[in-house]
């Protein structure tokens, strides 16, 4: 995609102004909300405080005249915690993210995030860190995984790992989320986030009012009896969410 212009760009820059000031003060009014609730009682509030950041991420929305649709929700089931898959191509996935998912969810996040100043605090509430910089971090970022989900929580992930930048639908699938699934015997949740690279283009930082949907698919269980239940739990939900991402493209 070639780069825009300076000057085709810039009627475009009040608008991005406006989203972007938004963004940042409702961020800390939900950091204001959650991060003492957090002090205080830790995780036995987490219902409270990802409340605040699902209003963060759904008034935000509205401000930025982004609509923000879901569909397939009957495929979401609170009550059953599960392992939720989902495309990643655009810097506003975890607020899709936190507008969509059920209220006991936790993000899967990198260690490093904690780093970030105000986002870093953010993530202690809502995420379970991994730190993969060895062998014995990576399994007990593993075990902490499994604690999760047998806890009651969902847990958001991205299974492509980083944004996809790559001019593919998705990019190939880690095995992770997969391995997590079938060793606690949790359901995969596909879920698929549409119109993402027109209100964010993947080219540099912008912006631009639009639709995004997010659609949950039908669940994958783990089949034990596979021969390998990781990699044919993988396949079929990428086969899942690659034809939806297909049959959009073609609608």
């Amino acid at each position: 995609m070639p780069k825009e212009s300076f000057f085709k760009r810039l009627p475009w820059y009040p608008y991005e102004a406006w989203a972007g000031l938004w963004f940042v003060l409702l961020m800390l009014l939900s950091a204001l909300w959650a991060l003492p609730i957090y002090l205080v009682f830790g995780g036995k509030a987490h219902r409270v405080y990802f409340v605040g950041y699902k209003v963060w991420a759904r008034l935000w929305f509205l401000l930025a005249f982004i609509d923000f649709r879901r569909k397939g929700m009957s495929h979401r089931n609170p009550a059953l915690p599960a392992v939720i898959a989902a495309n990643h191509s655009c810097h506003l996935d975890l607020l899709n993210g936190a507008a969509v998912s059920p209220i006991r969810v936790k993000a899967l996040a990198k260690v490093e995030l904690r780093k970030i100043p105000v986002l870093g605090l953010m993530f202690q509430t809502a995420s379970v860190f991994v730190d993969r910089s060895s062998p014995k971090s990576r399994e007990a970022s593993f075990q902490a995984l499994q604690r999760t989900l047998a806890q009651g929580y969902s847990l958001f992930m991205f299974p492509e790992g980083s944004r996809n930048r790559s001019q593919e639908l998705l990019r190939p699938f880690y095995d992770g989320a997969f391995r997590l699934a079938v060793v606690a015997n949790r359901p995969i949740l596909p879920l698929v986030f549409t119109g993402t690279t027109q209100v964010m283009p993947m080219q540099g930082i912008k912006l631009r009012p639009g639709r995004i949907t997010a659609h949950f698919l039908a669940p994958e269980w783990p089949n034990p009896k596979a021969p390998n239940p990781v990699e044919e739990l993988r396949n079929r939900v990428f086969q899942q969410m690659e034809n939806t991402l297909k049959n959009k493209a073609k609608g």
